[in-house]
């Protein structure tokens, strides 16, 4: 280079100190450069050379102003300082804009500035060492950003919840992205995704629309439909054109469209559109932040959307209870009518002294089992009305010790049958005890009833004492005992114990629900303490005085001298039980702690990490990754915690195996790292891990961390053994309650019908019209168990396909149907119906109840008609009963087939709300389709289609031919 064309002259003239401070210089490994004379004319090093970028060489030998502009203000302050003072300054990671690559870059330098001295000693220029920390200080930048996000896990319970913190986080970071949208799949439409969020763009900014249809390219951002098809990241570089300016600053040339994946990474949870920073460089390490961004944002919305699904799904189970004891409620109101025509003669004929001793005996019988059946009608209301707030309480003030000792007085001969010891220790209580005195005899009914059905040796004791707050009821027993696993829904409605030894497998799993809530409703609570093999004891405490009652269900006095009223129908059905045993039932154990285990190679922080979770969780520590693979394969747990360095496989080895594998795809894995804010921590996001933290953590911090993902992992499963235990315990009571229902039943009009026969000469006139009444009464109750339990049935049970001729098929339903329908005859025509490939049990009982459904709705008409029909169409056969009868609302055309619904009045038409509901489970278990079309006062035609039986493929199923003409 040609030194004397700059204004240092020749090098023959330089001054000795700058010669030696250049030949300094050029052996630094490091960037540095040195401003000597007044213009500052630069001289520096190869490494400096390389901060210049596309300056070099052109710029050695100029003036410092010449070279560097954009960066001469924010500089020479320092400059003039060293110069003026000889002051040596360091300056750290601060922001210089510098235009090397044909922009301003947003770049972050740390200096030191030292004075330089001539031969004669003065200050004659400055030496400038340089470390570029851009990437340092963007790195640190975007780990922060990264750590934010995750922290958002429990600070929101909703997706738009999380979509405001998640503008929050990255609105802070506008250098990274200078506006931003973001869109999230439908979750009712697939292919639609749903503006949730966006920073630096107005609300109704029509240039990105609200709703994008990908699946249709949509014309105005194809490149969204792109991202999500390709699911990879997609560039847009002539956005600005296309729709104008864009915010963010000196506008932003390119936007980006990335994908965000679902949680298991098999759909795509939605989109992020972003403006790419004009003072980056959209190099590798801005794409893998922005690749992680959007890796954490589908965590972060998946399992937001996973809490709403449970919420919905927790509301849905909810709503059904409701209808569930609703509908119980209706069912009952049908029974209650039948039960008072079943007691009513019962009564008269056990006072007629006319009978002979067999007759009474079989009447006594039928009214045991009337009585029964009663006690659960009114069980049933009783929820029912507790559940709507609707109960009658009247508290009055009680002698409970009294009181409570005369109704177990009623169950000393059946423990003394049952060769058990029974003690009562009711003493009186010195304080006021207001309660129900109904709902205290069915407490206490029900704990003894339950205590004998348990217990086959040893004893039984009732006791009351007085505590600080009010009164104790203790009920203890030396039976069966509970598995500790049972205990926690032991007073959920409809939960049985199963596989537990008892006098009796009878029962609806409803005896301590109702205690339960009697209890509540004294203001009370009851808890209960077993070991299997040792016994159970419950405890009811009540609060002492009247202050906690509603004051408007306390009377000042009471009839004193009340009877025990249900306490025989109690002792009568536990009687029957004394004869029986049921055969022992190995129990259950109980499910342990979930599982951490700890993979860290140094032994006090595995020891540490170990004491801090196990108070929790059940812990296992190893000390590196492979130990840790093999201890997986071992016994998989439910959350790994993992430190990145560690020796033969380290926490990102570890991640990537554990992601491989699909047993240990979706376990959760947090990563320990001690490099915080360093690459280490994005690598581990990169491979997979779900979390990770930056050592030092607190405890609260790890614990919490812990919990959430734990939560999250187990949600899903937790979710589906809820439902799981939901279909049993619903299977588990229609089963009891058609045993429990089903057989008084057949007892009451078996009776009836042996006294008609064998006693006909005994009977006059007016006896056997009221035992025609029970057996009619008793059969119509019986009607009512069936179509309950022919929904039941259908949800389980199997489908064996058959060619049918379905115009018998249809023939047979109409007589029965017929028969079966007590409000009138209808004329019924039937066209030319096409041949079913279906279960001829099942497409029956939908023939049945569709026509038996038009009889009903249709009798009220002067000429009531039915007209049914079929045809096919589209490789299905369709079918149509319609009817001239009352129809109904096409509004309510939602909830027509729902379980439990009723579109009319039980005063004018009966029926429980089944009938449709079996109907449309039973077509869809043979992939078919049901509909209807009806208005106010103008007939209903339901229809419903199958697969046409020429569709079928062959040696699917039987093909057999059923009824061909």
């Amino acid at each position: 280079m040609d030194w004397s064309a700059t204004a240092l002259g020749p090098i023959d003239g330089w001054p000795r100190s700058l010669k030696n401070y250049l030949s300094t210089i050029l052996e630094l490994p490091t960037a540095a450069i040195i401003f000597w004379g007044e213009q500052r004319v630069q001289i520096y090093n190869d490494g400096y050379a390389v901060i210049m970028g596309p300056r070099h060489p052109r710029h050695l030998g100029s003036s410092f102003r010449e070279c560097w502009p954009e960066a001469y203000d924010a500089i020479d302050p320092w400059m003039q300082r060293v110069l003026s003072n000889g002051e040596r300054i360091e300056v750290n990671k601060t922001l210089i804009p510098l235009t090397r690559h044909g922009f301003t870059e947003e770049s972050y330098f740390t200096f030191t500035f030292s004075p330089l001295r001539d031969d004669e000693g003065a200050i004659a220029g400055v030496l400038q060492l340089v470390t570029e920390t851009t990437e340092a200080v963007l790195g640190e930048r975007r780990v922060s950003a990264l750590h934010e996000l995750s922290n958002l896990t429990v600070q929101a319970q909703s997706v738009a919840a999380m979509s405001a913190l998640v503008a929050q986080v990255l609105a802070k970071q506008a250098a990274d992205f200078p506006f931003f949208l973001i869109y999230l799949a439908d979750p009712t439409e697939a292919s639609v995704l749903v503006r949730s969020t966006s920073v630096g763009l107005a609300d109704g900014d029509e240039r990105f629309p609200p709703r994008i249809e990908w699946m249709l390219n949509a014309a105005e951002l194809p490149e969204v439909c792109r991202a999500v098809k390709e699911r990879e990241l997609v560039i847009i570089e002539d956005l600005a054109d296309r729709i104008g300016p864009l915010p963010g600053g000196p506008s932003p040339q390119r936007v980006v469209v990335l994908p965000i994946m679902s949680i298991d990474r098999q759909s795509v949870a939605g989109v992020l559109i972003s403006g790419i920073s004009p003072h980056l460089a959209l190099d590798h390490r801005y794409r893998n932040f922005l690749d992680l961004t959007v890796a954490q944002l589908g965590r972060l919305f998946g399992a937001m959307r996973a809490r709403e699904d449970e919420r919905r799904r927790a509301a849905a189970m909810a709503e059904l209870d409701r209808a569930k004891t609703t509908f119980f409620a209706n069912v009952s109101h049908e029974f209650r009518t039948p039960l008072t025509l079943l007691l009513g003669p019962l009564e008269s004929l056990l006072g007629d002294e006319t009978l002979g001793s067999e007759p009474l005996q079989r009447l006594g019988q039928m009214h045991r089992n009337a009585l029964r059946l009663l006690r659960l009608v009114n069980a049933l209301l009783d929820f029912s009305r507790m559940e709507a707030g609707r109960h009658s309480a009247r508290y009055v003030l009680t002698d409970l010790g009294r009181f409570t000792a005369d109704l177990a007085s009623v169950f000393h001969g059946a423990f003394e049958k049952a060769g058990l010891s029974f003690v009562v220790d009711c003493p009186p209580l010195p304080i006021p005890i207001y309660v129900d005195r109904d709902m205290w005899e069915k407490i206490v009914m029900n704990l003894l009833s339950n205590a004998l059905k348990f217990t086959f040796e040893g004893a039984v004791s009732v006791r009351m004492s007085a505590t600080g707050i009010g009164a104790r009821l203790t009920v203890k027993d030396s039976g069966a005992g509970i598995p500790q696993s049972e205990l926690p829904r032991l007073f959920e409605r409809f939960h049985r114990v199963e596989g537990t030894r008892s006098r009796s497998h009878e029962g609806t799993g409803i005896g301590l629900a109702l205690v339960d809530e009697l209890v509540k409703l004294h203001g009370g609570e009851i808890h209960v303490a077993s070991e299997e093999g040792k016994g159970t004891e419950f405890a009811v405490e009540l609060r002492t005085g009247c202050a906690h009652l509603p004051t408007e269900h306390v009377a000042e006095s009471s009839d004193t001298a009340a009877a025990v009223r249900s306490a025989a129908a109690y002792l009568d059905e536990a009687l029957q039980w004394l004869p029986y045993e049921a055969r022992p039932v190995a129990s259950t154990s109980s499910e342990g702690d979930a599982r951490v285990l700890i993979v860290d190679d140094n032994r006090d922080l595995r020891t540490f990490l170990g004491s801090l979770l196990s108070p929790h969780y059940d812990v296992q520590t190893v000390s590196d990754g492979r130990e840790a693979l093999e201890a997986v394969r071992d016994r998989k747990p439910d959350l790994v915690l993992s430190d990145v360095m560690m020796p033969n496989l380290d926490g990102l080895g570890l991640v990537r195996a554990l992601r491989e594998d699909p047993e240990t795809r979706t376990l959760p894995v947090i990563l320990l790292s001690a490099r915080a804010g360093q690459e280490a921590s994005l690598e581990g996001l990169a491979a997979g891990a779900d979390d990770y933290l930056a050592k030092p953590f607190t405890s609260q911090e790890l614990l919490a961390r812990v919990r959430t993902h734990l939560t999250m992992a187990r949600a899903r499963d937790e979710l589906l053994t809820k439902l799981t235990h939901a279909n049993d315990d619903l299977r588990s009571f229609s089963s009891s309650v058609s045993h429990d229902l089903r057989a008084p039943l057949r007892e009451l009009d078996g009776f009836a019908g042996f006294l008609e026969e064998r006693h006909a000469s005994e009977l006059n006139d007016e006896v056997r019209r009221k035992i025609r009444m029970i057996r009619s009464s008793a059969r119509r109750m019986a009607d009512i168990v069936d179509a309950l339990l022919a929904l039941s049935r259908v949800g389980h049970q199997a489908v064996h396909k058959e060619r049918l001729d379905t115009a018998i098929l249809v023939a047979q339903a109409c007589e029965e149907a017929v028969a079966s329908n007590s409000a009138g005859t209808a004329e019924i025509s039937v066209g030319s119906l096409p041949q079913s490939w279906a279960d001829p049990t099942l497409l029956r009982q939908v023939w049945v109840n569709l026509i038996s459904n038009a009889l009903k709705y249709s009798a009220k008409r002067r000429e009531p008609r039915i007209q049914i029909d079929g045809y096919d169409a589209a490789g299905q056969s369709v079918f149509c009963v319609k009817d001239n009868g009352v129809g109904f609302d096409m509004s309510n055309i939602d909830r027509l087939f729902n379980p439990f619904q009723r579109l009319h009045c039980a005063e004018d038409f009966s029926g429980t709300g089944i009938g449709l509901a079996t109907v449309k489970r039973i077509v869809d278990k043979h992939l078919g389709r049901v509909w209807a079309q009806s208005a106010p006062d103008d007939g209903a035609a339901f229809f419903f289609s199958l697969p046409r039986a020429s569709e079928t493929p062959k040696g699917s199923v039987s093909e057999r031919a059923i009824g061909t003409r």
